[in-house]
């Protein structure tokens, strides 16, 4: 079976770290790259995090450190749902050790030596704020014609989660949203309409249980509160919007992001009007059962 190339940029992250969980599940991927950015921890975390999750699964891929803040807005964390550690007090849960070794290079140097030398093309998963994905675009615009495409978990075409119009990702970065919205390159944007329905129920938290491996028990222990709360794990699906697109219906919109100052700040929005084109595919729709049944079978490696 040809696989999927694969970069993940992200933040981990509770849902970060169950959606590389997913990736390293799925036979069809091969993940190259993991590169982090700040955003539902600070960087320090995010990057240790990343660590624990590739010594956890043994990994066999870069592990990078990005942006330790945004383009141009002060950093904004989510230690008020992830914790200060961004894995909500789970990391004692993770190996103790951890013999996988931090690149040298910096995650936008590893993205943009990966893409320029491969032989194929290759997907990007950015699960997080996108300040290292703007910033590889900017810096290295050559590499735009070795990417497959890019899966945003990002922004919404209704409502916000972190304010009223805007989602966190978004808000967190949203020059850098800009830029990649703006870049031309083929996108797939899993935002909070489509991602509020990707839950899992208490049927769900029965079955990791009953694996009874260490994957498992952790999984179970981060999901927990979701589950309590009804709450939404979003990162996964911008896995499998590349890994299997056939779980989703979709739009082809033209989307923006407003980087003015105001209440706006960080919106995603489609632009209806003839005369622009689709800069992305919008996910519109999710099979729940499908998406729960992933989640579930990934704990099962």
């Amino acid at each position: 079976m040809k696989k999927i190339p694969l970069i993940i940029d992200c933040d981990p992250g509770v849902d970060d770290a169950l959606a590389i969980i997913l990736a390293n599940s799925i036979e069809g991927i091969d993940i190259k790259a993991i590169t982090t950015v700040s955003g539902n921890a600070r960087i320090e975390y995010t990057t240790r995090n990343a660590l624990l999750i590739a010594e956890l699964l043994d990994l066999d891929c870069i592990i990078a450190k990005g942006a330790e803040e945004p383009l141009v807005k002060p950093l904004l964390t989510g230690t008020n749902i992830h914790g200060h550690d961004g894995l909500g007090g789970c990391v004692k849960l993770f190996p103790n050790e951890i013999r996988k070794k931090l690149s040298k290079e910096n995650a936008v140097t590893v993205m943009r030596d990966i893409l320029i030398n491969s032989d194929e093309k290759i997907s990007i998963a950015a699960v997080g704020p996108l300040t290292n994905i703007a910033m590889l675009l900017k810096v290295y615009p050559e590499v735009k014609e070795k990417i497959e495409q890019i899966s945003v978990m990002g922004g919404a075409i209704d409502n916000g989660n972190i304010t009223a119009c805007s989602e966190f990702n978004f808000y967190a970065d949203p020059e850098a949203a800009s830029i990649v919205f703006n870049s031309g390159v083929p996108l797939i944007m899993a935002g909070l309409n489509l991602t509020n329905n990707a839950t899992l129920t208490e049927e769900e938290l029965k079955e990791m249980k009953a694996i009874k491996t260490r994957l498992a028990d952790i999984a179970v222990q981060m999901t927990s509160g979701y589950i309590s709360k009804d709450a939404a794990i979003h990162d996964p699906c911008a896995i499998l919007a590349i890994s299997n697109p056939e779980i989703f219906e979709y739009k082809d919109l033209y989307i923006q992001i407003d980087t003015r100052d105001g209440i706006t700040r960080g919106m995603s929005y489609a632009d209806y009007r003839k005369n622009y084109k689709s800069n992305c595919k919008v996910l519109t729709k999710l099979d729940v059962d499908k998406f729960r049944n992933f989640m579930v079978r990934s704990l099962r490696v």
